[in-house]
């Protein structure tokens, strides 16, 4: 079976760390590959994989080599894997592209991979498969882009997802765990919370205060939960707001809490993926990018995300929410419209979860690329 090497700067904190992991774990566990990952922060990634030791320079944990990548390793002799993904242009040391330059003069090639964001813009699609030359060398390397449709590279998705998911519900394990994490197991309505310090998150409390219905939140680490409960406090604690401040959960379990949510606001990329495949109504906020340009990346999702609404009402009252939410200017009315509409949401949520199980898995999609 091939080695294989992924290389991982970490710019969007958990993002980057979690998705580079549940790549190599996939690639590990279901394809039979000898997997390294070399990242620069290994203490991100050990606060979601408590097995990894982040003092330590090289490790195995769970089956999978990490390496941290620092001027140490730059400067060490190298030796390029079989397959390379070079996740989140993160460009490689020069020592390991003389490697693979080297492999690529042999009789042994190498497959290069530069693996991109997830996007739904067109450009995915456009793009993925292509190959440019190394400026220097020469080799190919191969643009590889996630995405929502058949011509992109998809999204990761282990093969024993829907069984997982099928027994949670079926052990009627939500119960104990929202309990676990201190929370109502029988609370009417229970929103996961995660998202950027740059979400308009005052005027969300300030949403959450008008609207009289009972809401649970499930509030994940940072700064974000931070300032909400801080608002929600100088709002005079709404009774009807129930507030839980959980504690960072390892990556195995965070679909535990997306599956015992009514709904979830999340952040980024891996978290969003994560929610789309528990089938849970959603609102999605990007990381900000300079000149809005993340809200070209939003609409583009749109398109596809709600066409699966058999009520233009209801599509609109999700985009009104998701659009102030990306572009910090939320109207005070837009979480009430939303949750008017949370029988239309469910079915929008469920029927694009079955879409995306309809398609092959990312990392099937790479392995086939490497075939």
């Amino acid at each position: 079976m091939p080695a294989c090497d992924i290389f991982c700067k970490v710019i969007d904190n958990f993002g980057d760390a979690g998705i580079a992991w549940r790549l190599a774990r996939s690639l590990s566990l279901e394809h039979g590959w000898s997997v390294r990952l070399v990242i620069d922060l290994p203490a991100t990634l050990a606060q979601m994989v408590p097995e990894v030791n982040p003092a330590k320079r090289s490790q195995k944990a769970l089956g999978i080599e990490v390496e941290l990548w620092d001027d140490v390793f730059d400067a060490a002799p190298q030796e390029a894997a079989d397959v390379v993904i070079e996740a989140f242009s993160c460009f490689l040391p020069e020592r390991y592209e003389a490697a693979i330059a080297k492999r690529f003069e042999s009789a042994a090639p190498c497959k290069v991979f530069a693996l991109d964001y997830l996007t739904a813009e067109d450009y995915a699609a456009d793009m993925h498969g292509l190959n440019s030359p190394h400026p220097r060398y020469g080799y190919p390397k191969t643009f590889f882009f996630p995405g929502f449709t058949q011509a992109t590279g998809g999204i990761i998705r282990e093969r024993d997802l829907e069984k997982r998911q099928a027994e949670f519900a079926a052990a009627h394990e939500r119960r104990s765990f929202l309990a676990s994490l201190g929370a109502e197991p029988d609370h009417p309505f229970s929103l996961f919370f995660f998202t950027y310090p740059t979400t308009p998150v005052k005027s969300f409390a300030q949403s959450l205060a008008k609207d009289a219905r009972p809401v649970q939140l499930l509030l994940a680490p940072g700064a974000a939960s931070k300032t909400l409960l801080e608002e929600l406090q100088r709002l005079g604690a709404p009774s009807h707001v129930h507030a839980i401040l959980c504690p960072m959960l390892p990556q195995k379990d965070f679909d535990k809490i997306l599956w015992s949510a009514d709904a979830a606001l999340v952040r980024g990329e891996d978290s969003v993926v994560r929610a789309q495949l528990a089938g849970v109504p959603l609102i999605w906020t990007l990381y900000p990018q300079s000149e809005q340009t993340h809200l070209t990346k939003m609409r583009a999702f749109e398109k596809l995300y709600g066409a699966r609404f058999a009520d233009g009402e209801a599509h609109q009252c999700w985009l009104d929410l998701e659009l102030g939410l990306n572009s910090g200017e939320l109207p005070s009315a837009a979480w009430s419209r939303w949750r008017d509409h949370m029988t239309e949401n469910r079915l929008a949520a469920r029927a694009w979860r079955q879409y995306l199980l309809g398609q092959e898995s990312q990392t099937s999609r790479l392995v086939r690329a490497c075939a």
